[in-house]
């Protein structure tokens, strides 16, 4: 099978990858085997960029035996923002998520919520998020504070 990317498209396709990448790879100093596969498969699509004119996108490291984004790629790479919205989104639901879960278990035990229907636990840590929530919008990180 073959597919046939315009100019645009390959370009749409490095934004991607990057995202992909991002995911797979930004929280690890490594590139463990079981991932091996995407990091093969962006190789094969960087090594298109001189036929698709972004060549001083991607870059053959020969030191490496591999190609990179160069670093104009990384100082203008228009799905940035995309990621840093993400991350920033991400953060703040994971910070409710966890300490609502947190809070809910501490005041009402584990054996009380363990017994809870789907509906009654859904509604009461919907409460605890929405505390959270409104803490968060109003003030951000400036209350939050560790106790010993």
């Amino acid at each position: 099978m073959q597919i046939e990317l315009s100019k645009a498209e390959y370009r749409t396709l490095l934004g991607v990858l990057e995202i992909a990448d991002w995911v797979l790879f930004a929280h690890r100093s490594d590139k463990p085997s079981d991932r091996k596969e995407y990091h093969e498969f962006e190789q094969k699509i960087f090594a298109c960029a001189d036929t698709f004119g972004f060549g001083h996108l991607i870059e053959y490291v020969e030191m490496h035996r591999k190609y990179f984004p160069t670093a104009e790629y990384e100082e203008n790479s228009p799905v940035r923002a995309f990621i840093d919205e993400f991350e920033d989104h991400n953060f703040w639901t994971e910070l409710v998520d966890r300490l609502a879960m947190r809070d809910m278990f501490r005041e009402l035990g584990p054996e009380r919520v363990q017994a809870m229907d789907v509906r009654e636990r859904l509604t009461r840590r919907l409460d605890y998020e929405n505390r959270y929530d409104e803490e968060f919008q109003r003030h951000g990180l400036e209350r939050l504070a560790i106790r010993e």
